[in-house]
């Protein structure tokens, strides 16, 4: 979308975009039948489209030294990644269906950032998992490594002990684990 000289830009609907990265993270049947799946990354990727350069240029108005800056930046390049990639419709629905997820989270994120004044991840035990993470792989080169369509492919232990501790911090702590 351009918008006029002189004109700023609409907010995003971040009700909306939510809404919609939900619906497919949610498992639900709508997104299993192929057409749906193809809708849903349509309007993911339309939702993301303007959503990267709003954080985008929030962010770089933070000072240089600041994690939230870093942290919504590389949230920014992983969602320019995930638009980048384009699994055809030859790959398995399974890999079409990973790759609108990918970009649902992506979507669900940057909204995150956009709403929050200071740019920040989530706080708590997932913010500080977050930024570790965050911390070692933008600067470990392993880490960094990606194929064609992306995807991270890089052999960092370190890397995926982080990534798992942010899976876990994510999903909270273990309740009933019958201990």
């Amino acid at each position: 979308m351009t918008v006029p000289a002189g004109k700023a830009a609409p907010p995003l609907d971040l009700e909306t975009m939510r809404a919609c990265a939900d619906r497919l993270l949610a498992n639900d049947a709508e997104a299993s039948a192929p057409d749906r799946l193809e809708t849903l990354t349509r309007q993911l990727h339309g939702h993301l489209m303007p959503a990267v350069p709003e954080v985008e240029t929030a962010a770089l108005a933070l000072p240089e030294d600041s994690v939230a800056r870093a942290c919504a930046l590389f949230c920014v390049g992983e969602a320019r990644l995930r638009l980048s990639a384009e699994p055809g419709r030859v790959l398995s629905a399974g890999v079409r269906t990973a790759h609108a997820q990918r970009l649902a989270r992506s979507v669900r994120t940057l909204c995150d950032h956009y709403e929050s004044e200071d740019r920040r991840c989530p706080d708590a035990p997932e913010r500080a998992a977050y930024v570790r993470m965050l911390l070692h792989c933008s600067g470990c080169r392993d880490c960094r490594i990606v194929d064609d369509n992306g995807e991270a492919v890089g052999d960092c232990v370190t890397g995926d002990r982080l990534y798992e501790e942010y899976r876990q911090a994510r999903r909270g702590p273990l309740l009933g684990h019958g201990l």
